[in-house]
């Protein structure tokens, strides 16, 4: 990444302003010690201030023309104390005059003994190319592949047949147009559906743009957060969102997710079909966990970091992990990250962080609400103790991992052809999983 650096004279370490960074915003961790002063000015400030309370920080906020002072995390009253054990309620966004130089702001706040961590604000940016034109299966189309398809499939889903990285047994559509194909080159799904299908209490927080959770072939398999409803003004659950039914829209800060905003591709909708469209049940497409023989399918919450052209910001992503968690997910579906280190500069990609530590030192409250994740998504008496957290590797068909999929504590996924050598864009590596 490009990146403007400040050296502090203090405890702090160089301070670095990645590419991107959005003017005006930087996020704060305060010392444990701090903790006090700053639970009282929330409380009298009712969640939102214009200061923090403490003196020092106060003055470089005066100079700074600071104007919002917010915690990163809402209260959640039902995991607060989890919140503060591991001092996620420590972490605020602050904004102040946008004319500031960055890096010069940063300096000063590094220089108070109060502050613990400092970080950027900026934009996350999708794994995929949002500009790429979806390809939508037409009546006739869907017709003529139910037609031919084999009656040996599992479940009687008319468009499985084309999806050949489910089963791929050499006569999938695609053969018909590259004589690559090898049969074999799948998932194994043949072989992982008697085993399992899916399991409704596995709840999978798919953040992306949002998932059309009223579609006729994942409705049935869709999350729903019992006693919220739209538009009805409460936090029925004391979580610290409002109506927030079917998960959350973190971009614009709403219950309401929408998957029609200009510019929106569907991705959400796509993934969320993928991992659980509902099997055998004579419509659409099959889900690698949608349930069948009987049973139901794993849930689906949707996560919105994605609304048409507009992303959400690190602040913001790391809220939606940490409330993922929260409400019940035990693993996250991230099709975003940071380009690799090893990006082509040709090819007019900017290269992330190379290693784990310069990235934990870029994107500490990223790092740290992943952590959160990993560690309190699921519980010990439940079918998952502990999260999962999978990402994309990349799409830049380099050498390595980008972050946040190269965390040692993610899993990280890359892409095959039908022929079982890498996707012409996905990234690979030792770290990454084919």
């Amino acid at each position: 990444e490009n990146l403007t650096t400040a050296t502090p004279d203090n405890h702090h370490t160089t301070i670095v302003v990645p590419e991107g960074a959005t003017a005006g915003e930087v996020l704060i961790k305060f010392s444990a010690e701090m903790e006090a002063i700053l639970d009282k000015t929330m409380t009298r400030s009712g969640g939102r201030a214009t200061r923090s309370g403490i003196p020092s920080t106060d003055e470089v906020l005066d100079i700074l023309g600071a104007y919002h002072f917010e915690r990163v995390f809402p209260v959640d009253s039902r995991h607060e104390a989890r919140t503060r054990e591991n001092g996620l309620h420590l972490w605020y966004i602050v904004r102040f005059d946008k004319d500031e130089d960055l890096a010069v702001a940063m300096e000063r706040l590094s220089k108070l003994g109060e502050v613990d961590k400092l970080q950027c604000n900026r934009n996350i940016g999708r794994a995929y190319n949002p500009s790429a034109e979806p390809h939508f299966i037409s009546c006739a189309e869907a017709d003529a592949s139910a037609t031919t398809r084999s009656t040996q499939w599992p479940f009687n889903d008319p468009e499985l047949y084309r999806q050949w990285c489910y089963i791929n047994d050499g006569t999938a559509p695609i053969a018909q147009q590259w004589a690559g194909v090898v049969a074999g080159a799948d998932a194994g799904c043949q072989e992982a559906w008697k085993l399992c299908t899916g399991d409704e209490d596995i709840i999978v927080a798919v953040m992306d743009e949002a998932v059309m959770w009223s579609h006729p072939d994942l409705a049935d398999n869709i999350w729903i957060n019992e006693g919220e409803e739209y538009n009805a003004g409460v936090d029925a659950d004391c979580n610290g969102y409002f109506d927030d039914k079917y998960g959350y829209n973190f971009v614009r800060n709403t219950a309401i997710t929408s998957w029609t905003s200009n510019g929106s591709t569907g991705h959400g909708t796509h993934v969320a079909g993928t991992i659980a469209a509902v099997n055998d049940n004579g419509k659409g497409v099959a889900g690698i966990a949608g349930g069948g023989n009987g049973k139901r399918g794993v849930k689906i919450m949707t996560i919105q970091l994605f609304d048409g052209y507009n992303s959400c910001s690190l602040a913001m992503e790391a809220r939606a992990m940490k409330y993922a968690a929260d409400n019940g997910a035990v693993i996250l579906q991230c099709s975003w990250g940071y380009n690799s280190a090893k990006s082509n500069l040709i090819m007019g990609y900017t290269p992330g962080p190379a290693t784990e530590e310069e990235w934990a030192a870029l994107y500490p409250l990223e790092k740290e609400a992943l952590d959160y994740f990993i560690n309190y998504a699921g519980s010990p008496n439940g079918v998952i103790d502990g999260g999962l957290a999978i990402f994309a590797s990349g799409n830049e068909y380099a050498a390595q991992s980008s972050f946040p999929a190269a965390y040692s504590k993610c899993i990280s996924v890359a892409a095959i052809a039908a022929d079982y050598t890498p996707a012409s864009y996905s990234n690979y590596g030792s770290e990454v999983l084919l």
